[in-house]
């Protein structure tokens, strides 16, 4: 499930048709997705400009309850659209997730497979001098029965971050230096960050 439906206010223009490589940021991500997952499911906003899809990528909107409510909103109706697709894992990605890889998805997916006590799993980049930490709620792995139900009770309850899905899910989190592809984390919200997804993809074998 690839979340598009933000507004791309820090790079001043949209995200998804951004050039990288021969291909748009949008198809590149679905398009690793689609080479892990069976299906991949692109979330936007009603009457959103999306580039072409990869085969077998579906685009669905956000239906008119949900619209303009935010990210955990999107996954919602990611959510309802995989379980119709027959789906019972789901990596959860988005529109800017430049640095994505199959080998990175393959493994969210992996623990939380052989994980049955688990909902979710999610990378945490360690604490800081200030004792913060950074959950990275668009490159993690959920369960999707238990997810599509917290997600539900949250917006119920006007919660619309993102982070509060995993943390009602009790979800495990990763050291993101113990990841197969640690730099999958990395942002792509700034032009200067596009520009280095760029220069990372021209030098990739």
């Amino acid at each position: 499930m690839i979340l598009a439906g933000g507004e791309s206010r820090r790079m001043g223009r949209p995200k998804a048709w951004l050039p990288l490589g021969e291909e748009t940021l949008l198809h590149r991500v679905a398009a690793v997705a689609g080479s892990v997952c069976s299906v991949v499911v692109v979330v936007a906003a009603p009457q959103q400009s999306l580039p072409p899809l990869p085969p077998g990528a579906v685009r669905v909107d956000d239906p008119p309850a949900l619209a303009g409510l935010g990210p955990l909103a999107g996954a919602l109706t990611g959510l309802h659209s995989a379980a119709e697709r027959g789906a019972d894992l789901v990596y959860l990605g988005a529109v800017d997730g430049a640095w994505i890889t199959a080998r990175h998805i393959d493994a969210m997916l992996g623990v939380l497979a052989a994980s049955p006590d688990v909902d979710a799993i999610v990378p945490e980049t360690a604490a800081d001098g200030a004792g913060r930490r950074i959950v990275h709620a668009t490159s993690g792995a959920l369960r999707l029965a238990p997810a599509r139900d917290a997600a539900t009770a949250l917006l119920g309850a006007d919660q619309r971050a993102l982070m509060r899905l995993y943390d009602r899910l009790g979800a495990r989190r990763v050291a993101v230096a113990t990841l197969p592809d640690p730099d999958v984390v990395r942002a792509c919200n700034t032009l200067a960050q596009y520009e280095a997804a760029r220069a990372w993809l021209a030098g990739r074998p």
